[in-house]
């Protein structure tokens, strides 16, 4: 996993925010910002990372101007279009559904459940000189934290200069 104080990677992947596909680069908008949030997740429909990317969503940190939040997924780009609408998203969900970018951040699963090279469960902060100033990550893709994991991530923010409330988790039952 690229280290805090570590140089973030830079990539460009497709996404969406709605349903019309587009390019997203990260070179684009990291200076731009304060922190950019990067949840990784091997699948959007997952139950645990359904849960947090809608927590995440429900945050209000993607509609501020001093942060930007995406999410990466193994999720094909349509699969995220659908994850886009049913989770009420209001920030682009991308894929990395050959793990490439995951696998740059050191968070690259191997094999989950039959699905090969996606990323795995993970959350980087990134300050606007690509130092990585957060990063977690979980072994099992299904764990669900005591805590909010979202907290970490809040208080790195709240050091680059953005007050932000750590989202709190509902962890749902499968549906």
């Amino acid at each position: 996993m690229v280290p805090i104080g570590g140089t973030a990677p830079d990539f460009t992947l497709s996404g969406v925010e709605g349903r019309e596909p587009e390019m997203y680069e990260l070179v684009r908008f990291v200076e731009d910002v304060a922190g950019a949030v990067l949840a990784f997740v091997p699948s959007a429909h997952a139950p645990v990372c359904r849960d947090e990317l809608r927590a995440l969503g429900e945050s209000g940190w993607a509609e501020r101007d001093d942060v930007l939040v995406w999410a990466l997924t193994g999720d094909s780009v349509f699969a995220n279009a659908r994850a886009y609408e049913d989770l009420a998203l209001d920030y682009p969900v991308l894929s990395d559904f050959h793990a490439g970018v995951a696998d740059a951040y050191g968070v690259r699963l191997d094999d989950w459940h039959g699905h090969r090279d996606i990323p795995g469960r993970a959350l980087f902060v990134v300050d606007s000189d690509w130092t990585v100033r957060h990063a977690r990550s979980f072994a099992d893709p299904f764990e669900v934290p005591d805590e909010s994991p979202f907290g970490g991530a809040a208080a790195v923010l709240a050091e680059l200069g953005v007050a932000v409330d750590a989202p709190e988790v509902e962890y749902r039952a499968e549906q």
